[in-house]
């Protein structure tokens, strides 16, 4: 799945569940993809957001990886909340998992997005590790 796709589907789920300010950069914008605050606290979240490209070898996954981690770093400053948005595959989620526990010691959350509008979290909390499936952002991302 292409990162436009990732980033309309997560923007049109932040837009149901009340989120405000929602900003969304496409194409050569810069900062982070989504910017957004809660709807009761006002904190803000920002989401990076990347999209499988061509070929799907190991060392592709692992660049688009990389690349969202630092683009979120640039955003982290310990009170907002912050995440890395993929396509829901096998091998992002398996990569994930593999550094889920410098994620979580940096309250970083990983989200993965299916073509059907399906997202999948693998946050600080997540038990063992496995990302799970949610209905809802605000529940899972609310510190």
């Amino acid at each position: 799945m292409r990162e436009r796709k990732v980033k309309q589907l997560l923007a049109k789920q932040l837009e149901a569940e009340g989120f405000m300010n929602l900003k969304v950069r496409y194409g050569h914008e810069r900062g982070v993809d989504i910017e957004a605050q809660f709807p009761e606290s006002g904190r803000k979240l920002y989401i990076e957001v990347k999209g499988e490209r061509t070929g799907a070898q190991a060392a592709n996954i692992r660049q688009v990886f990389g690349e969202a981690l630092l683009q979120i770093f640039t955003a982290y400053d310990g009170s907002s909340v912050c995440a890395i948005a993929l396509p829901n595959t096998r091998g992002f989620r398996g990569l994930a998992r593999r550094v889920f526990t410098p994620l979580s010691r940096l309250g970083l959350h990983a989200l993965f997005v299916s073509e059907d509008g399906e997202i999948w979290h693998l946050g600080p909390k997540t038990p063992a590790g496995l990302p799970r499936r949610i209905s809802s952002l605000k529940e899972v991302l609310q510190p």
